[in-house]
Formats: C-alpha cells, sequence, structure tokens
C-alpha cells in the first residue's frame, strides 16, 4: 500500500476502523520498528474519542475503535509481555501493536489481520510475520505500507517469492459517511486529500510523539545492505514525518544539531582564520 508520509497516521486509523467494523471477531497485529513508536500509538488509539457529528449539538462522543488495545515490545518487563501475550491470546476482539518481539517465537491464535506499518528490515522477517494469519490452515490479510520513495523495496521482496497487490484504500475511505457531506461530492483521487482522511485530527501527546519521532528516525537510519539505497533518510521531508506524529514541527535530531553546530564552528573558524593557525601549527 503507497501511503504519502504525512497521511500515514490517519491512513492506519481508517484501515483500523473499518477492518473491527467488518467483523466483530476480529485480531489484528500491527508492527512498528521502535518501541517508543508503540508506545505513541497504543496511548494514542487508547484515548482517541471520535465525534460522530462535529458540526452538531447532538454529537456523539464515542471510542474510535471499540476493541482491546494492547501493546508488546522488548523495553517492558518481562511479566508485562507475559501479561499481555496471555490477554491478547484469549481475547477474540484485539488490536496488539508490537515491534520484532513478538516474532521470536510467539505464536497467537485467530489472527485475521497483520499490518506492517513500518517495513521490516529483511524478507524473511517479512514472511515470518505474514505466515501467523495462515496458521492451521487458516486464511488472513496481510498490508504492507510503504511511501513513494520506498516502492522498490517490492523488488526485494519479490526476489524472495513475495509478490503483492494494491490495497484498495480509496474504495474504503469513500465508504466512510462524514457529517453534512453531499452524497454526489466528487470521490478524491488522492489519498491525503480524502475527506475522510483529513478529518481525522488528533490530539496532541507531545512528549511520546517526540520520542516515537527521534526513534523512528534512527531505526530508518539503521537500514543496512542492499535496502540502504531504498529507505534513505534523505529522501524523506522529515516534516511530514513528524505529521505522522501529530507534530506540528519537526523536533530536533541530536545528530543534526551537533551537524549545524559543527558547520557553525567551521565557518566561525573560517572567518577569525583559527583554522590556518591550527594547519600551520601542525606543519611547524
Amino acid at each position: 500500500m503507497k501511503v504519502p508520509c504525512g497521511s500515514r497516521l490517519a491512513v492506519l486509523l481508517s484501515i483500523l476502523k473499518h477492518l473491527f467494523e467488518r467483523d466483530t471477531s476480529q485480531k489484528v497485529v500491527v508492527f512498528f520498528s521502535t518501541c517508543d513508536a508503540v508506545d505513541f500509538h497504543h496511548s494514542l488509539l487508547s484515548e482517541f474519542h471520535f465525534s460522530t457529528n462535529p458540526q452538531t449539538k447532538e454529537r456523539v462522543i464515542q471510542m474510535f475503535l471499540g476493541c482491546q488495545t494492547f501493546r508488546l515490545h522488548g523495553n517492558m518487563e518481562h511479566e508485562g509481555r507475559r501479561s499481555t501475550f496471555q490477554a491478547f491470546k484469549t481475547e477474540k476482539y484485539a488490536l496488539l501493536l508490537s515491534t520484532h518481539v513478538s516474532t521470536r517465537g510467539l505464536d497467537f491464535p485467530k489472527v485475521q489481520c497483520i499490518i506492517q506499518y513500518d517495513s521490516p528490515r529483511e524478507a524473511n522477517e517479512y514472511v515470518h510475520r505474514v505466515g501467523r494469519t495462515t496458521r492451521l490452515g487458516e486464511r488472513g490479510e496481510s498490508l504492507l505500507f510503504l511511501q513513494p520513495v520506498e516502492i522498490d523495496y517490492l523488488q526485494d521482496l519479490e526476489k524472495h517469492g513475495v509478490s503483492l497487490a494494491e490495497y484498495p484504500l480509496l474504495k474504503v475511505l469513500d465508504n466512510f459517511t462524514l457529517h453534512g457531506q453531499n452524497k454526489q461530492v466528487k470521490k478524491s483521487v488522492f489519498i491525503d486529500l480524502h475527506p475522510w482522511v483529513l478529518c481525522l485530527q488528533k490530539p496532541k501527546m507531545k512528549e511520546l510523539a517526540r520520542k516515537g519521532f527521534c526513534s523512528w528516525v534512527r531505526a530508518y537510519r539503521a537500514h543496512r545492505g542492499d535496502l540502504k539505497r531504498v529507505f534513505m533518510i534523505k529522501k524523506l521531508h522529515l516534516g511530514h514525518v513528524a505529521k505522522s506524529f501529530v507534530l506540528k514541527q519537526q523536533p530536533s535530531l541530536v545528530g543534526q544539531s551537533f551537524q549545524k553546530q559543527n558547520k557553525k564552528r567551521k565557518r566561525f573558524e573560517k572567518k577569525s582564520g583559527i583554522s590556518k593557525k591550527r594547519k600551520v601549527a601542525r606543519v611547524t
């Protein structure tokens, strides 16, 4: 699924709402690249209320998702991971937000859909995650989020025998009704301009969002091998990445701050002649 960076969160919420309204016995697992990203999205989904009639006094405020929402990652205490595993395993209508920790020997029965919000770093990891929906001969769905600049990742998957079809996202979005929207309104061609996507304005959770953003950027930079040419941080608009974490402005990154300070120092030294003095001193 090709999704513009700034629309990723709204699209994720739209798909989750579609899945859980479609089936009352739905179990879904969403994979993220970092623990901080899991914490942010878990807190957001646990608290996000949605108004069914935002422009009237009769509006109804309700939870956006009516299912139990769990989180699972490596920074949690062992007992916390164990209790989460058992709780999600026994639930019939639940959502699990996780890092790759849940791919390590844990078996979740009756999972109908796997959503890979962040791409796995290896194709075999992708196959392993997807396999969770087809165990014991049962059928399931798997969705992969890709930004337009990451589309070459599909070539790497094809080398491992994985072939994907485009998800009919706009068709799903068009099925959601908005209060006051004319039924004859022209359908949106672009995901990021779709009325349903634009209506999903989330509450601010600044600190969790900042940590999630910074850890996501670090994880993105950590791609190795052939995937490094696909997932290149310089191809991204970090302001749009920040938007996907409900941040109005891009948080400062330690590495970038250091680089800027280093450039300023070099410019200052060049103007003041300090660098020349150092070179002379080394020669002498």
